[in-house]
């Protein structure tokens, strides 16, 4: 549903039912709340670039779908309309700083917000909302992304993720029993957010015990730090490109690939990783030591349960995505989804010197198909795969530019090939 069908749909409630502030429990209890006396409940949900994304109700009504982060502190909502319209009263303004004392992004709080989930209920909860969406969510996932929920509701449950099933558990602490044939490893809590360490092979020469941060709302499979260990290096070969986004705008880095990494008795190879400039991801909102974090792309190939009342984390092998190998954009291009309806797909970047550049693609180019699939059949997701395919695979695209239809072709390339 997107942002106009939902104000719509709250305008239409709005006068049905009188709602304008939360009313949809009497306060009798406070924070997250499984219904009917459960154990445990299970919520479907969906992949968007690796991200888990589940259905909310804002105080019952309003149907909202949120990202759910191991990486953030409080509730996010992304789009201040909706708080607007339903004339949920502001608490107060902050703002957060970043290097050089710039400001980073402005939100507003407000309080006694019931977020109701599938079989749970979080009561009279205080949420974040963004002044503008910094994180242009819906635009790079090509689907109605409104927030995130982050640590209320793991220092509520022990929650579980089953990406083939696309299954998240929510567990009662005290009826929680350690599953069979999980492996457990540690874990450390700090400032709300999740750590472990694990063995990183950088290259064959370099190694380093990281300290990283388990992030469910991070898509990438590793990230790492090169000023926070003497023996974290980029290895050769690297490229330069925009790895991500982040609150403060555009994180750009490099990407390129360790040779290892050991998660307790899991072990991989060849990772692709990237390694973000200090100056556009300023680490600092943190204030907790890391190395670096483990997103989604690799938290993707287990069953993964987070139990923070316990300091640990369960993984299981996923057998359907465990053994695949790791991959990345090889088309040099940056696509996002446009338009009210997310109805249409734009080129927004493309890197230098990359097999689109070469073939003459440009920014605001329309993808009207690829490789004969019409752009109404394709998902942004879709996208992405065939471009993450493999080197040498052909690619053609009718676009459309300044109304008129062309067409470009070129060959998707390993930019990360190693000599034999």
């Amino acid at each position: 549903m997107n942002s106009r069908k939902i104000l719509k749909f709250v305008f239409f409630a709005i006068l049905m039912s009188g709602i304008i502030t939360p009313s949809i429990t009497s306060a009798q209890f406070f924070g997250y709340k499984l219904m009917y006396s459960k154990k445990k409940v299970h919520i479907p949900f969906e992949i968007y670039n690796n991200l888990v994304v589940i259905p909310i109700k804002l105080n019952g009504v309003v149907p909202l779908s949120f990202v759910v982060d191991t990486g953030v502190r409080s509730t996010i909502i992304t789009e201040k309309l909706i708080t607007d319209i339903l004339r949920l009263p502001y608490s107060r303004k902050i703002t957060v700083n970043g290097p050089g004392d710039y400001i980073i992004l402005e939100a507003y709080v407000i309080n006694n917000v019931d977020v109701v989930l599938e079989g749970a209920i979080g009561s009279d909860q205080s949420i974040l909302v963004l002044e503008k969406d910094y994180l242009n969510l819906r635009n790079h996932l090509g689907t109605e992304v409104h927030g995130m929920l982050g640590y209320d509701l793991f220092n509520r449950f022990i929650v579980g993720f089953d990406y083939s099933r696309k299954l998240m558990t929510l567990y009662e602490p005290q009826y929680f029993k350690p599953p069979r044939k999980y492996a457990e490893i540690p874990l450390s809590i700090e400032d709300t957010k999740p750590y472990i360490f694990s063995k990183v092979q950088v290259t064959d020469t370099s190694m380093v015990y990281a300290k990283l941060m388990v992030d469910s709302g991070a898509s990438h499979a590793l990230m790492l730090n090169q000023d926070s260990h003497d023996n974290i290096s980029i290895p050769d070969p690297n490229f330069e490109a925009r790895i991500g986004v982040g609150l403060g705008g555009p994180i750009s880095g490099k990407i390129s690939m360790v040779d290892g990494i050991e998660i307790n008795k899991f072990e991989f190879e060849d990772v692709i990783t990237s390694f973000p400039n200090p100056e556009s991801y300023p680490d600092t909102i943190g204030l907790v030591y890391r190395n670096g974090t483990i997103g989604g792309e690799l938290l993707s190939r287990f069953k993964v349960i987070f139990d923070y009342f316990n300091k640990k984390i369960y993984l299981k092998k996923n057998p359907s995505s465990y053994r695949k190998d790791f991959g990345y954009n090889m088309s040099g291009l940056t696509v996002i989804a446009d338009g009210e309806d997310l109805d249409f797909y734009r080129i927004s970047e493309i890197m230098k010197d990359s097999p689109a550049a070469k073939a003459d693609v440009r920014v605001n180019d329309i993808i009207v198909s690829i490789n004969g699939l019409d752009n109404e059949k394709l998902t942004l997701g879709d996208i992405y795969k065939i471009f993450n395919h493999k080197a040498g695979k052909k690619v053609t695209l009718t676009l459309r530019r300044e109304n008129k239809l062309i067409a470009k072709s070129f060959r998707l390339e390993d930019l990360l090939q190693r000599d034999q």
